[in-house]
Parts: C-alpha cells; structure tokens; sequence
C-alpha cells in the first residue's frame, strides 16, 4: 500500500467591465493513505460512446469501498468533454471540461465515472484510485 499527498492552491480574480475587482484564493492538502492501485493514462474518448472509469481500469476486482478520486484533462484544441458520475451518460453530469480544462474530484460514490466526448473524438489524460475512508 502507498500513501500520497495531494497539494493544490488556486487565485481566482474577477474583474467587471466597470472596473470593481474581487479575488479569492486558497490552498490545501490531501493526504491518501493505504492506496493499493493507482491508474494514470490517457485515452481518446468518442463522441458516441461512454468510456468508463472504473475499478478494473485500476486492477480491482471488486467495486470500491470508499469511493474514488478522479482527474480528467481534456487536451482536446476545439471540443468539450462531458464527465458524469455513474456507468452511463444517461447518469448526473459532474462536469463539462472545455478545451484545456481539467477536473479534479473525489467521488463517495463506488461505482464508475463515465466520460463521453462532444461532436468528435477528444483526446484525455485522467488518473483514477480508491480512497481511504478518511479522504
């Protein structure tokens, strides 16, 4: 089993046409412990068919117990990828990823994340691992 820490710090700033401006930032970690599998790769995703993620992508015979952490990039120049919570398309939507956009989220849930791609296929970089109960 490993153990990894997830660091993230993101600054947002908004600024109106008007000139008003508001900022907000924030940072935190994320520690995993006891990870027996992690997956990491990329994959092209079409437009007319769901790509699930899940526990077998990572070597796991069984579904997860705590839920799942998931990173999807879209490295596509033109269209967006869709990512939904759920083994279907037909299921909650969790986020829609414009060229260049990412999503990093952790999942309760056990089952799969299912990600399904615009009008053409689209080229995605993701990993995907169990979490401990304490994420």
């Amino acid at each position: 089993m490993a153990n990894y820490t997830f660091s993230a710090a993101i600054t947002l700033t908004a600024i109106s046409g008007t000139g008003y401006a508001q900022s907000q930032s924030g940072s935190f970690n994320l520690n995993l412990t006891g990870i027996n599998q992690i997956e990491a790769g990329r994959a092209d995703i079409a437009h007319n068919a769901d790509y699930g993620l899940d526990p077998s992508k990572v070597g796991a015979t069984t579904a997860f117990t705590n839920g799942r952490a998931v990173y999807v990039k879209n490295m596509d120049d033109t269209n967006f990828l869709v990512v939904y919570d759920g083994a279907s398309s037909a299921t909650d939507v969790i986020g829609i990823l414009e060229p260049g956009e990412f999503l990093f989220t952790i999942i309760r849930g056990t089952g799969v994340t299912t990600l399904k791609a615009d009008t053409a296929t689209v080229h995605c970089e993701y990993f995907i691992f169990e979490v401990d109960a304490n994420a």
